[in-house]
């Protein structure tokens, strides 16, 4: 029921993601009804903003992401969740306490207008990650909701980093740190086995983002990367900091 806690489980499927210097392209999704649109809107008039979506401003029109992915200069973003962990460990911060993640609250829309594709990009990591709908989920939908973009944000960085994408950096002093958030990250696990397990797995891309793991939000790329296909209003940062 809506306003229930949600469990994401942590299938194997591989969510879209490439490196962020390939030529990516948004997936165009289901057939819709019009409210649900592959690009932004450009209207002639600016949309309405609604009181849960922060709103970016764009040539001729707006998109707005919601209110708990919204990444705030000096203040972060209402969810509060250690990338390394699963996103079931996520609160949201209210007023006055932390509260776990709902059904409602997952299978909100992400932006709106509703989109069938985003890109997120992260200036510590050398992948672009695309989130579209999962179908098989509970919170699925035609359009990205906060649910798809939690578990592709998980999945993308759970995923092992080859030794090609490790040679790309020639910087010592690089590997050294991705080394450091590896260790840090199974020596954080509390039971033997499953830290053991974990340290086996080796380098996954979160590690990559040193130990800068805590999720500060999402921002609009307002010019988009043009060069890529990719319009304004489909790209979004990621903001990380230190816990």
């Amino acid at each position: 029921m809506p306003g229930h806690h949600v469990r994401f489980v942590d299938v194997l499927s591989t969510p879209s993601s490439t490196y962020s210097d390939a030529t990516l392209a948004s997936s165009p999704g289901p057939a819709t009804p019009p409210p649900v649109i592959p690009s932004p809107l450009f209207a002639k008039g600016q949309l309405t903003p609604q009181p849960n979506y922060v709103s970016s401003p764009l040539a001729g029109g707006h998109v707005q992401i919601h209110s708990a992915l919204a990444h705030s200069v000096g203040r972060g973003a209402p969810l509060y969740w250690d990338l390394s962990q699963p996103v079931d460990s996520a609160q949201v911060r209210t007023t006055s306490a932390l509260s776990t993640l709902t059904e409602r609250l997952v299978m909100e829309p992400a932006t709106s207008p509703k989109l069938a594709s985003i890109t997120i990009i992260c200036e510590r990591l050398p992948w672009a990650i695309t989130v579209t709908p999962r179908q098989d989920a509970s919170w699925a939908a035609p359009y990205v909701t906060i649910g798809d973009v939690l578990f592709t944000l998980y999945r993308t960085l759970r995923l092992p980093v080859t030794t090609a994408e490790l040679n790309a950096h020639s910087d010592p002093a690089f590997h050294e740190r991705v080394r450091d958030a590896y260790v840090a990250r199974y020596q954080r696990i509390a039971h033997p086995g499953e830290r053991e397990n974990e340290k086996a797995k080796a380098v996954k891309r979160v590690d990559f983002l040193f130990d800068a793991r805590m999720f500060k939000g999402l921002s609009l790329v307002p010019e988009g990367i043009p060069h890529k296909g990719f319009a304004p209003g489909v790209v979004w940062k990621l903001h990380v900091a230190r816990p």
